[in-house]
């Protein structure tokens, strides 16, 4: 089963396989994609629709879930990016900033590797030294209107540990906090946090 979850500021698009009868589908706005429709569907457009503030499910038949993924996102450019959920004992690490709770993650830059990205702006946002990274546990996707242009920015997700027990939040980049949270708070953080964040700390049951 192959999933793509692309949020927006005004709702969410979730590209699928998956049966209908596995999915939580009240309230949503189901489109099936298939063969017949492919050409005829304005995917993009569906993606960037603002009249109607249901998240949409994009069930596919004898279709990829890449191909559909790939005409949703044609009109935008590619913004790549990594981060991690890094975890000491029973506590993991929350970022704030920008009035949300985060993970600490950044742009790729040329010549690295996606986990090298990932390991590097963990470091400088939460000033940790000590950061082994683990296995990948998803990618998660959203768009917005920047510089004249949408974006659809790509971000791989990677398990992380330390033992560094005093974080420095990178001010510079707008953080203001960079703590610790045990599992017992952890919705507290949820409540507060993007929806594609949310999305991901799901899928990986950290809730």
């Amino acid at each position: 089963m192959q999933r793509y979850n692309i949020f927006s500021k005004y709702h969410s698009v979730l590209i699928t396989n998956q049966s209908l009868s596995e999915l939580n589908i009240q309230n949503k706005n189901v489109i099936l994609c298939n063969r017949e429709n492919f050409n005829s569907l304005s995917l993009s457009e569906i993606l960037e629709q603002k009249q109607d503030n249901r998240s949409v499910i994009l069930q596919v038949k004898d279709l990829t879930t890449e191909m559909v993924f790939r005409e949703c996102t044609n009109t935008h450019t590619f913004v790549l990016a990594a981060g991690g959920l890094v975890s000491m004992r029973e506590k993991y690490l929350f970022i704030y900033r920008n009035g949300f709770w985060d993970l600490p993650k950044g742009h790729w830059e040329q010549g690295e590797s996606i986990e090298q990205t990932a390991l590097r702006e963990v470091k400088e946002e939460c000033g940790l030294n000590d950061l082994v990274l683990g296995t990948k546990i998803g990618e998660t996707y959203h768009t917005y209107f920047m510089n004249g242009r949408w974006e659809v920015k790509q971000t791989h997700w990677y398990n992380m540990t330390s033992k560094t027990q005093i974080l420095v939040p990178q001010t510079e980049e707008g953080i203001t906090k960079a703590v610790w949270i045990d599992k017992e708070h952890i919705n507290e953080v949820i409540e507060k946090c993007y929806p594609s964040l949310k999305d991901l700390l799901q899928q990986v049951k950290l809730f």
